[in-house]
């Protein structure tokens, strides 16, 4: 979008160096101009899925999930058999002499523990949920890389918008000052009024410098966001003007935010994880089936072994677990509270940007251009002095900014508005 800005020329030829001032001035268009040339083009969705797809903490959260898979794989084992071999009544001494094989006793068998109160089932449905839990985490990992990144892409364009408003401003003023300057050697103003329009024109240079430095490290926060190692010159190719204010329902959040599924599903793993406890509180039952040979005689072994929970009945696991359960519970609730107050903050936050769009900053920047030009063209009669049009020229400028600031608050409450809803690329 071109910007209006009030440009005082003559027909009459000049020539000689740009002094110090119209050289600052160049300097900042020059340097935008290599700076875009150069620039690597990225609109909001290409931006999103780089982050998605390779940032560096995803790259953890996957990880996470093959530990969680590893644990799920591991719950679905039995306890190994144990095998045992006991020789009984062994000696050295004594009379009649000993004979190993026909005066010892010797016992080869295997026992195998079976676990009571389907443990194992469990066992595998606890960490079932536990990696579904880490798959959420990862989700919700996501979902924050993506605000980040809408904040970031959002706030790199706006102050790319205000870099370009101040280059234009500047690379017009530009024919200001030289017009100005041929005036003072004509004779026809007074030296004031040239130093007038040239601190002015120092005055825009510096404002232009920190536009670009502004929009220089919004560029580095945005691929940092994005999870880049190296930070290139970035063109922002969505159009910061056109937000599309389409309905919206608050239930949306509760059913897609990452926080609800993931509160949700400790929930759940708690439940679980109580079910679990108490099942340890029963106790197992250890086989054992072999072969003994005592006094020369072959014989068959079998046995049970069960422990007797008589000191420890798993209580204290158990307290804990409910414990959590209830905690799960609490911030089921706790999680939708929050959603709801984000929700309907970021709703009154955007309807008042786009009253304050509408009813202010719009109408006061079209109020602005025409004063200027009104300013500019009186002063081209005589009608009125350097510091009018300066102070109108200054007033447009900051009405233009208001504007940009407008569209940038109004920009950054929707993407607000979309990360509240959980809306994922």
């Amino acid at each position: 979008m071109a910007v209006f800005w009030p440009k005082i020329v003559t027909s009459a030829h000049w020539s000689g160096s740009l002094n110090g001032v119209r050289y600052a001035i160049a300097v900042v268009g020059l340097s935008l101009a290599a700076a875009r040339a150069h620039a690597e083009p990225l609109s909001l969705a290409a931006a999103l899925r780089e982050a998605l797809a390779s940032h560096p903490l995803l790259e953890v959260a996957r990880s996470r999930i093959e530990v969680a898979e590893g644990q799920v794989r591991q719950s679905a084992v039995r306890p190994n058999p144990l095998f045992v071999y006991q020789s009984e009544n062994l000696r050295a001494w004594g009379s009649p002499a000993y004979r190993y094989w026909q005066d010892s006793d010797h016992f080869y068998y295997l026992q195998q523990t079976f676990e009571t109160a389907s443990k194992r089932a469990k066992r595998q449905d606890v960490s079932r949920l536990q990696k579904e839990r880490v798959e959420l985490e990862r989700e919700m990992t996501a979902w924050q890389i993506a605000a980040r990144v809408r904040t970031a892409y959002w706030d790199a364009a706006a102050t790319a918008r205000v870099r370009l408003l101040y280059t234009q401003v500047t690379e017009n003023y530009r024919e200001t000052v030289t017009y100005h300057e041929t005036r003072f050697r004509e004779g026809a103003i007074a030296e004031s009024d040239l130093i007038r329009v040239q601190l002015e024109a120092s005055r825009l240079s510096l404002g232009a410098n920190a536009a670009a430095l502004d929009a220089d490290q919004a560029v580095i926060r945005l691929q940092r966001e994005m999870g880049r190692r190296e930070f290139g010159p970035v063109e922002c190719t969505d159009v910061l003007e056109g937000v599309e204010m389409g309905a919206v329902e608050a239930r949306t959040a509760f059913e897609q935010r990452p926080e609800m599924k993931l509160a949700r599903k400790i929930g759940e793993v708690a439940g679980l994880q109580t079910r679990l406890q108490e099942a340890l509180a029963k106790p197992n039952v250890d086989g054992l089936f072999g072969y003994k040979r005592a006094g020369g005689q072959d014989t068959v072994v079998v046995g049970v072994q069960v422990p007797l929970p008589v000191f420890n009945r798993n209580v204290g696991n158990i307290e804990s677990s409910v414990a959590e359960q209830r905690a799960a519970a609490g911030a089921v609730r706790s999680t939708e509270a929050l959603i709801a107050a984000e929700y309907e903050s970021v709703r009154r936050e955007l309807a008042l940007r786009e009253n304050q769009l509408l009813q202010s900053a719009q109408p006061l920047r079209e109020r602005a251009r025409e004063n200027a030009r009104v300013a500019e063209a009186a002063y081209r009669l005589g009608g009125t002095d350097i510091l009018r049009l300066l102070d109108a020229q200054r007033q447009q400028l900051d009405a233009e900014r208001l504007f940009l600031d407008a569209w940038a608050g109004l920009r950054q409450a929707r993407a607000r508005l979309d990360s509240v809803l959980g809306v994922m690329p």
